[in-house]
């Protein structure tokens, strides 16, 4: 797509234009297309990497052309688009990269093919990334392209900070992202345990009718139920936010505060007509 605005100025010995200019293949190549015409200008090079991003917001760069002759022309970029380089940062989509940024705990967050798992990022690093690649761009591009405005004005930390802060807008993601409905996963998210809980729970727990199922022995099994799920481990306050809830709700039983050791001396806070499915996992305590 090309598209200029008013000629600039216009004698026998320059002609100099603006021009908002993507990517195309070249038409007479049938066979991969995307791999046989080099970019020449920074829109065009950005175009390239990033199609469906174009295509949504449009030009990466609003570029002055000059004639200098001999059929040659100087490409400077004199302005970027902001909403298309906010957009760059959440990935390509065939290499499953994707970021996304949750407005209710500020962060950021990038999904790491290798865990297949999101993990957090900051803006520092989503900045340093840009910097990264407009710096590729400067360098890959013929020496007709100046070089100046990609390697100071579109680095600048300014221009960098700007393009962050958009994205957060673009590529913010609702509130049930993470959800327990889910299926996006994060590294230690707190929707994780909760989904752990009630696996817990199903697998783990079962009616018995006469049993008596203490907080401290549900507590040492849960323990080790993350440990085989290489979890880290929760305190005794998170257990019981976790777990209690999904009890009542499976089993419509509350926790007891009238159960016995098995001595019959010491009260202890439990369930009655609970038992585990599992042999008893003995866990000493440090």
């Amino acid at each position: 797509m090309v598209s200029t605005d008013s000629q600039l100025s216009c004698d026998k010995y320059t002609i100099t234009e603006l021009q908002l200019k993507q990517w195309q293949p070249d038409p007479y190549q049938l066979r991969e297309p995307a791999y046989n015409t080099n970019p020449t200008t920074p829109s065009e090079y950005f175009s390239k990497m990033f199609p469906e991003q174009a295509k949504r917001y449009g030009c990466p760069y609003l570029e002055h052309v000059q004639d200098i002759g001999d059929g040659l022309k100087s490409i400077n970029p004199i302005a970027l688009n902001t909403d298309f380089f906010a957009a760059i940062l959440g990935g390509d989509r065939k290499l499953h990269h994707k970021v996304v940024y949750v407005g209710s705990e500020s962060a950021w967050y990038f999904y790491d093919c290798r865990d297949r798992i999101y993990k957090q990022t900051s803006d520092e690093k989503l900045g340093n990334l840009l910097k990264a690649l407009v710096l590729r761009c400067a360098e890959e591009l013929p020496g007709n392209v100046h070089k100046v405005n990609l390697f100071l004005e579109f680095r600048s930390d300014k221009t960098i900070r700007g393009i962050v802060h958009r994205a957060k807008s673009i590529l913010g993601a609702d509130s049930g992202y993470f959800g327990l409905d889910s299926t996006n996963e994060r590294e230690n998210g707190p929707e994780l345990y909760d989904r752990v809980a009630r696996q817990f729970v199903e697998q783990v727990l079962e009616r018995q009718a006469g049993e008596v199922l203490t907080l401290n022995d549900a507590y040492m099994h849960f323990l080790e139920y993350l440990k085989r799920k290489e979890m880290p481990p929760v305190n005794r306050k998170v257990f019981k936010s976790l777990v209690l809830p999904v009890v009542k709700e499976e089993y419509e039983l509350g926790v007891r505060n009238d159960l016995q050791d098995e001595t019959g001396n010491k009260w202890q806070r439990g369930w009655k007509g609970l038992g585990i499915l599992e042999p008893a996992v003995v866990l000493q305590e440090s």
